[in-house]
Parts: C-alpha cells; sequence; structure tokens
C-alpha cells in the first residue's frame, strides 16, 4: 500500500474542483481506496433524534445509496460524544445491540468526529473493516487530516442550502401549503358527497364526524406554521430593508421557518393521507380486475410480499392448504387488500412491542366450502377483549391512535369484502390466546354486481 505522503498529493488534487455532493463522493471513494476498509461513510448527526444520516457512503469500492439510522447502542454514538473510537476487532462483542454491524459481518471500526465552526460535533467519518484492522493509527491520521475539510464543506453545503431555501423558494413554499390546504378540504367534501350518494356506510354520521376531528389537528399545525413563516419573512424582510438584519436575526430565521416548514410538511401529509383513507371506504365496485386464478398459488405469492414486514417483527407464517387446488374467479387487487391489511393488522396489534412473545405466528387456512371459500387468519397474539370485537370494524376505532394508526384498515376491509367481493368477514378472539378472521367468499363473483 501506498504511503499517505506517496498517495496525498493525488488525493487533493482530484478534490481541487469539486464541492457538495461531488466532493464528499470523491473523497469518500478516494480514503476508503487509500485505507482498503470494506465501508467507508461520512454522516451528519442530528441530536434531537439520536440518529445518523450518511452524506457520502461506499461499499465494497462503489458509491451506494445514503441511509439514516439510529444511534443507539452503536459506536457511532461514542463519536457523537467528541471521541476518536478505535476497535480492530471484536466490535460486534463490544457493542452486541448494534444489529447493523453484526448483519454487516463487520470486525474492525475506526470512527473520527467532525467539529463545526464553534467546535461542537456535528458529523461522524467512518472505516468499517470486515476483518481485523491492522493500520488503525494510519486510518485516524488520515481521517484527522481531512475532518476540517469535510466539517467546513457540510457546514458550507448546508448554508447555501438555507439561503437558497429563503431567496428563491419561501414565499412558493408558503403558496403551496396553502394551495395544498385547500385542495385537502375541497377533496374532502367532494369525499364526503360521493360517500353520502352511494349510501355505502351506515355510519356516514360517524365517519364524517370521526374524519372531521382527525384532520383538524394537522390542519391546523399546518395553517400555524404558514402563518410563522410569514410574520417571520415579514420581519427578516423588514430588517432587511432598514440595514438592520444581523447574522443572528438570519440565523433564528431560518432556524424558524426550517421547523414550521418541517411541521408544515409532516401534518399535511398527515392530512393528505386520511384524505386518501377516507376515500377508499367508498369501494368501487369494478370487474376490470377480475379474473380466474388458483388461490393456494396466489396466497403464496401474497404472503411472500409480506415477509420483509413480518420477519422484521420476527413473526412466522404457517400456511394450511387444502390438498386440492381450489380455482376461484374474483377481483385479486381487492381481495388482496383485505387480506394484507388483516394480516398487517394482526403483525401490529396482536404483538405489541411491550408484550413478550417468542414464538409469534400467523396461521393461514383455506376451506372449500359449497360454492364458497372460507379463509382463516389466526394469531396467537394478545387477543382482544370482547366488548371491542364488533367497534373493531367501526370507522376511526383504534387501540394504537398513539402510533399513528387511523383506525381505518378493518372498516375498509369490510367494505371491500361486502361491496366489492360479495362475502362478509367477522372475527372471534380470547384474551391472551389470539384472534381469528374468518373471510367467506364466493368461488366466483358475480360479474353483474355494480356499485
Amino acid at each position: 500500500m501506498r504511503t499517505l505522503e506517496q498517495q496525498l498529493p493525488d488525493i487533493i488534487k482530484s478534490l481541487s474542483s469539486t464541492y457538495g455532493n461531488a466532493f464528499f463522493n470523491e473523497l469518500t471513494l478516494q480514503l476508503n481506496k487509500f485505507i482498503d476498509a470494506d465501508y467507508t461513510f461520512i454522516a451528519r448527526l442530528d441530536a434531537e433524534k439520536n440518529t445518523s444520516k450518511t452524506i457520502s457512503l461506499v461499499a465494497k469500492g462503489q458509491l451506494a445509496d445514503n441511509f439514516e439510522y439510529s444511534l443507539a447502542s452503536t459506536p457511532c454514538a461514542d463519536i457523537g460524544d467528541d471521541s476518536v473510537c478505535i476497535f480492530p476487532q471484536d466490535i460486534c462483542s463490544l457493542y452486541p445491540d448494534d444489529q447493523l454491524l453484526i448483519d454487516m459481518n463487520i470486525q474492525g471500526y475506526v470512527g473520527v468526529p467532525l467539529h463545526n465552526s464553534v467546535g461542537d460535533v456535528m458529523g461522524i467519518i467512518v472505516a468499517l473493516h470486515e476483518n481485523k484492522i491492522v493500520n488503525q493509527h494510519v486510518i485516524v491520521t488520515v481521517f484527522e487530516l481531512f475532518a476540517g475539510r469535510i466539517s467546513a464543506e457540510i457546514e458550507r453545503t448546508e448554508k447555501e442550502a438555507e439561503l437558497n431555501s429563503l431567496t428563491k423558494s419561501l414565499e412558493r413554499k408558503v403558496m403551496e401549503r396553502t394551495s395544498s390546504l385547500s385542495t385537502a378540504l375541497k377533496q374532502l367534501e367532494l369525499t364526503q358527497k360521493e360517500i353520502i350518494a352511494k349510501e355505502k356506510m351506515a355510519a356516514l354520521g360517524l365517519l364524517v364526524a370521526g374524519v372531521a376531528h382527525e384532520i383538524n389537528s394537522p390542519l391546523g399545525v399546518a395553517i400555524l406554521g404558514a402563518s410563522v413563516v410569514e410574520e417571520t419573512s415579514y420581519k427578516l424582510h423588514e430588517k432587511l430593508n432598514n440595514s438592520t438584519l444581523s447574522k443572528e436575526d438570519l440565523s433564528s430565521g431560518f432556524t424558524t421557518i426550517l421547523s414550521s416548514v418541517k411541521a408544515m410538511n409532516f401534518n399535511l401529509h398527515r392530512a393528505a393521507e386520511l384524505v386518501r383513507s377516507f376515500k377508499e371506504v367508498a369501494v368501487d365496485r369494478s370487474t376490470d380486475d377480475i379474473r380466474e386464478f388458483i388461490l393456494s398459488t396466489w396466497i403464496h405469492e401474497l404472503i411472500n410480499s409480506l415477509m420483509p414486514m413480518l420477519n422484521k417483527k420476527s413473526i412466522s407464517v404457517k400456511l394450511e392448504l387444502p390438498e386440492q387446488p381450489i380455482i376461484i374467479t374474483t377481483c385479486t387487487s381487492k381481495l388482496g387488500q383485505v387480506l394484507s391489511n388483516l394480516i398487517t393488522n394482526a403483525s401490529i396489534h396482536a404483538f405489541p412491542k411491550d408484550v413478550v412473545n417468542d414464538n409469534k405466528l400467523i396461521t393461514i387456512k383455506i376451506n372449500e366450502v359449497n360454492d364458497n371459500v372460507h379463509v382463516f387468519i389466526q394469531d396467537n397474539g394478545v387477543g382482544v377483549e370482547k366488548k371491542n370485537i364488533e367497534a373493531l370494524f367501526d370507522p376511526f376505532f383504534t387501540t394504537n391512535r398513539s402510533e399513528g394508526n387511523t383506525g381505518l384498515g378493518l372498516s375498509i376491509s369490510r367494505n371491500i369484502m361486502t361491496e366489492s367481493l360479495q362475502g362478509s368477514i367477522d372475527m372471534t378472539s380470547v384474551l391472551e390466546q389470539g384472534s381469528e378472521f374468518r373471510i367467506i367468499l364466493p368461488k366466483v363473483i358475480a360479474f353483474s354486481a355494480s356499485a
């Protein structure tokens, strides 16, 4: 391997005319090559969220997609505390809760903090090795050599982005957010009229009241954010015209505006999602996606698509299918939506995070009964109180609203089953033993059905 003195001129030359992302990517590539690491990355820390987001990532000699990860129980958290971390080997045994390091089969770890202009830790530069590191001090030296330049470029790009956002996009963003609020309200009114016209829900009064209540909070926060942005912009503009605008004023204004825009973005997306879910309640009976297929084969495909989510939660799936294939003719997209909703619902509510269950299991059974097919989805989770079973199918009923659930999933599923698939859905449950959903649908859907 070439020495640092030999390699340094080439690295500096490659960076001489690069800025921003091009600079970060080129430097990370050069450093990764020089230190012969399996992975090298530069990351920006977020102390409030306790996360780190990569700015540039090189994996196996190639640029890779950036990602964000939690700092909890990681060596990166120690770097965030302004420490140089050197672990030539056995890093996973020292940080057994860092699943990312374990999954990547990392042995050696070197990390150096990046400081902003006032001396606070703003980011990290890290090298990961799948084998024991033998040149750790060389890695630290070269990282510390470029740390100041990296930090300066991070600050420069962030300030440039803030200035561009303020001078070029502020008025447009306010108009877009205001327009989004108006569109969301108009869409809500239109959706309400559509559902009333079709009379697809007996509890329409409850539905309208529920969605109005749900959407009021995010819209209120977004409106408040727009007001804060407008007021702050006016004050900055006034100080600029009076030649009294200071760096502290500009920095404080940036912070207020960006915080408000972030809150507006989050709450407008939340409002839009509520409107979308609300529209789903007005199920559209359509024969466009009706086809004949083997149910067991299709079930396998559906479960495979859900396995990443289930594996993440350590949930196993058991299929009990008949020996003879069952051929049905129905709307696959609607049936898939119902089954996905039920399985996802079980993964969230049957196995809450605060309840230990080392054998999480969802069982899917299929039976053929005359001209119908019965599909059972069972779990061995915590179960549901008897008084809440029927309420589960009511719009906006949820026991998990604090985690962002709207309570529309099961209501939508029941309407799809009864309105589009010409079937039914019911549920039984025993506390601390689990729950079972039963779906009954015809083997051949009636094409003459209309909304």
